[in-house]
């Protein structure tokens, strides 16, 4: 389980594809490093396991199976590519963002993107059309594993104000238009969605 509050930014520093699918190696910097072999980590908000690491994790590898690669943006990372880190919730830690499984739904694509006061930034962002029926105004969604508000929603699109901090200490800062990003709807409007079908 994750939070959606992006640890920290790693590199894509070597991508090697192996049976079935690629090994990804990724360098970064943790404040407090504890990375061990089968953590569960959110890249780009994808629940990945790590298979090797170094120098207390700041250096590590993941890998991603094919079908991993056709449902998320992993498939569309280069060496150099910036991407969202966030390792497994603590058990006693506070709890901020709101609940993320690190289970992708599908890819949304940025639609524009403009500054409008002091670097905050304002994007609109196109969401599959089979989770439209998800988002709500004012309700949670994680895109490339960062927890958002949805300011509003029209046409198949979802609106967001991001804050500068959500710009300096995510990849959010690289996003243009026609990028695609992975999106997790909110695990509450799924069971929802189920209780209300089992009634009917």
């Amino acid at each position: 389980m994750f939070t959606g509050l992006v640890e920290t930014l790693g590199k894509v520093v070597q991508i090697e594809p192996i049976d079935s699918g690629i090994q990804f190696t990724i360098q970064t910097e943790w404040e407090n490093p504890d990375l061990k072999l089968g953590d569960s980590i959110a890249i780009n908000g994808a629940c990945m396991t790590v298979t090797k690491f170094s120098d207390l994790g700041n250096i590590f590898q993941f890998y991603a199976s094919f079908k991993s690669l056709e449902l998320t943006n992993l498939s569309r990372l280069g060496e150099g590519t910036l991407v969202n880190l966030e390792r497994a919730m603590a058990l006693g830690q506070r709890f901020g963002g709101h609940m993320v499984q690190g289970h992708v739904d599908g890819m949304a694509k940025v639609v524009s993107r403009k500054q409008i006061e002091n670097e905050v930034e304002e994007f609109w962002v196109e969401v599959p059309e089979e989770l439209r029926r998800f988002f709500v105004k004012k309700g949670s969604v994680t895109l490339d594993g960062i927890s958002l508000t949805v300011v509003d929603v029209k046409d198949g699109n979802i609106q967001l104000i991001l804050i500068p901090e959500t710009m300096q200490k995510t990849n959010a800062n690289t996003w243009k238009k026609d990028q695609r990003l992975n999106v997790e709807v909110d695990v509450l409007a799924k069971y929802i969605e189920n209780y209300l079908a089992a009634r009917s």
